[in-house]
């Protein structure tokens, strides 16, 4: 069972660098919200789901 799971996690996390820099984007904003004083973050969470769609898109495609 131990060894399934590993090779399903290791299917899943493929390409481990978009999912970095994915995770790197969404901690660092969490960080920026947080030392924000304006409540306005509206905006700064769209560019970021976006960017995120972006790296995810290139970064998760399989080479030909």
């Amino acid at each position: 069972m131990n060894g399934n799971f590993m090779k399903n996690l290791v299917l899943h996390v493929r390409y481990p660098y978009a999912a970095t820099a994915i995770v790197i984007m969404w901690l660092g904003m969490a960080v920026i919200i947080g030392l924000q004083q304006s409540p306005d973050v509206e905006l700064l969470l769209v560019i970021t789901a976006v960017s995120s769609l972006i790296i995810a898109i290139v970064g998760f495609t399989a080479p030909k």
